[in-house]
């Protein structure tokens, strides 16, 4: 069996500290860098839901499963939370914010969670805590236990699906040059003062932390809750200068998130999300949450063009090579 598909058991949740507490907003995200595609026998058929050829999409709804309990667990279990709390949002989607669900359509809403490659114990939809300036709820702690089970059963049955995720070999695209360039060392906090932002947040420097000229690196040198790494400059943790690109490329904690995103048919694109946490934090921000932070239109073509370049190879499947 392929390890790739192996899910964990363990439900891993932790709560971010107030000062440096919430993590850029993910787009939708989610076959695999260069693996070469499945081979099928003389005589057989591919399972319903499976692309025609390597790289089209897939079918949510249609796709085969492992673990007919954990689908049948999902659909009772999860499915009406679901419902209830994500489908505002997650849905339609939108900028910041994946389209991973359909409302009262268990199967649908199953394959695609395992399409943007949500379907594991760190996923976003449990570690996620209360977002979209507060207008968005965090799972209880017993919905999120239900989201383990869900997980262990899963697990216990194999836990494989035909199609890849994107996410798990999508590292493989990134080019450290490019990523360099984008020069996330000089991205820095930035007090909020009256006049500095829409609201007119104010805070004392004396009274908060890191909230005045720190690097991001004060906060996010090795932050698992908030699924962005960014350890430039803090040599505590690494000296390694390809430490944080290294660390941009994993799927499980997903620190990939950030930067791309999957379609609901599993297929790469761009996921804006830093510059998605960086507006939330200048326009909805307040004094002494999240500290604000300014991504300017530079930094922001930079990130684009590293993570087009990543999606361009994939296309081409020229991932690693």
């Amino acid at each position: 069996m392929n390890a790739r598909y192996l899910l964990g058991i363990a439900l891993a949740t932790a709560a971010a500290v107030a000062a440096c507490g919430g993590g850029a907003e993910s787009g939708t995200l989610g076959p695999g860098g260069d693996d070469p595609a499945p081979t099928q026998g003389p005589g057989t058929t591919k399972p319903p839901g499976s692309p025609a050829n390597p790289g089209d999409p897939a079918v949510p709804g249609t796709l085969p499963t492992n673990s007919a309990a954990g689908k049948d667990f999902f659909a009772k279990n999860l499915q009406p939370v679901f419902d209830t709390k994500c489908s505002g949002c997650h849905q339609a989607g939108g900028t910041g914010n994946p389209t991973w669900m359909v409302k009262a359509d268990a199967s649908k809403t199953y394959d695609m969670v395992y399409l943007q490659g949500f379907a594991t114990a760190t996923s976003r939809i449990v570690v996620k805590g209360v977002h979209s300036g507060g207008g968005a709820p965090e799972l209880t702690a017993p919905e999120k236990n239900l989201f383990a089970q869900w997980i262990a059963l899963e697990a216990k049955d194999g836990g494989t699906k035909t199609q890849t995720n994107v996410l798990e070999k999508f590292g493989n695209c990134f080019d450290k040059t490019k990523f360099d360039a984008i020069n996330f060392g000089l991205l820095k906090t930035v007090r909020r003062q009256n006049g500095n932002n829409p609201t007119n947040q104010q805070e004392n420097a004396n009274q908060c932390t890191g909230c005045d000229n720190k690097p991001c690196s004060t906060c996010h040198a090795a932050d698992d809750v908030t699924g962005f790494i960014m350890a430039i400059g803090n040599t505590n943790v690494s000296k390694d200068p390809s430490y944080t690109f290294e660390q941009t490329k994993k799927f499980d904690p997903p620190f990939i998130r950030q930067y791309v995103s999957t379609t609901p048919a599993g297929a790469p694109q761009y996921n804006p999300g830093v510059m998605s946490k960086s507006t939330n934090t200048v326009e909805k921000g307040l004094a002494y949450s999240h500290p604000m932070f300014k991504v300017t239109p530079a930094m922001e073509a930079s990130i684009k063009a590293f993570v087009d370049d990543a999606i361009t190879k994939y296309t081409a499947g020229t991932c690693g090579k």
